[in-house]
């Protein structure tokens, strides 16, 4: 009888210890979760068209995106800081602890009958890291029947 109650005592246990170390294992957070990622991005138009007229200019509309818990969004213009000789935005952006990849979209259209914001590279961001630094150029082309968009893609990218 002792030895029953003490073998199910033992089993009662191992299980609990069992599904304590499952547990603890699957909410663990990973590498990546650790902490919040700072983005120090610049997104540039390698070639611009503002109602035909064809002079390099300032990104409109700068967005990023990031996954895998989204965030990001529109970047205000208040936070961004020009550089006047590539007619870049340079900004900074705080994403959310776990964000696994980073995009940056923008257009370099405007003025025409549509001006659509099309495809945007993402950036893996590996664990451990605190600071992504990367550059996204943006080229725009008509579309047929008429639409213009822009495509960004990464021009370079370092972690820290």
């Amino acid at each position: 009888m002792f030895a029953v109650k003490s073998a199910r005592r033992l089993l009662a246990l191992g299980a609990a210890l069992v599904t304590t170390g499952v547990l603890s294992l699957a909410l663990a957070p990973s590498p990546a979760m650790a902490g919040t990622v700072t983005l120090q991005a610049t997104v540039d138009c390698l070639n611009y068209n503002s109602f035909g007229d064809t002079r390099d200019w300032y990104p409109i509309s700068p967005s990023v995106g990031a996954s895998p818990y989204g965030g990001g969004g529109a970047v205000p213009y208040s936070s961004m800081v020009a550089v006047p000789a590539t007619h870049a935005w340079q900004f900074a952006q705080t994403l959310p602890s776990g964000t696994t990849s980073v995009s940056v979209s923008a257009r370099c259209s405007e003025g025409h009958s549509y001006d659509l914001t099309g495809s945007t590279a993402g950036v893996s961001i590996p664990a451990g890291t605190t600071t992504v630094t990367a550059t996204w150029g943006c080229t725009t082309a008509p579309v047929y029947p008429g639409p213009w968009m822009t495509n960004c893609s990464v021009q370079s990218v370092s972690y820290s």
